[in-house]
């Protein structure tokens, strides 16, 4: 009777975490987000600093992904000592020193690809930045910021 109970427990718990591991895409998903993301703090005077936070989204395996270009959301925003955020611009995007056929576009609260990010929040200001497909592992975009400072990012694709 014992050995019998004793089966029946390790099937009850073995079974139990099959079950957890086949709906856990989405923890995956993010991630996998996570894993892609960088976070840059731009200190603009002593009570003030911006924040960008950039997902490279195109080794995220989702099918709001595809892979006819290089993509990377960029969140910003900018943080003053009194509580207030400030929405940021950033220009003058390249990928791998080239801003040749580059798209930027603003994205709504409610684009999709957003909820495949680790966080989203009401006060960040995201873009969409497109590049063509490239073979190159190593992947870098730069922006400059508010104070004409050009800042780089690193990524490496995984194979």
């Amino acid at each position: 009777m014992m050995r019998f109970m004793a089966v029946v427990l390790v099937a009850f718990l073995m079974s139990g975490c099959a079950s957890k591991l086949a709906d856990n895409m989405d923890e995956k998903t993010l991630d996998y987000s996570m894993a892609n993301s960088k976070k840059i703090e731009i200190k603009n005077s002593e009570t003030s600093k911006t924040f960008v936070i950039i997902t490279y989204i195109n080794p995220i395996n989702h099918e709001l992904v595809t892979q006819e270009s290089e993509k990377f959301i960029v969140g910003t925003y900018k943080a003053s000592g009194d509580g207030a955020f400030e929405k940021v611009t950033l220009s003058g995007f390249q990928v791998n020193g080239s801003d040749e056929n580059l798209t930027v576009s603003p994205l709504n609260r409610d684009y999709p690809l957003l909820k495949l990010l680790p966080t989203t929040n009401a006060w960040t200001n995201y873009v969409l930045v497109q590049a063509p497909k490239t073979d190159e592992i190593e992947m870098e975009i730069s922006f400059e910021s508010d104070q004409s400072q050009r800042v780089p990012v690193k990524f490496r694709k995984d194979f």
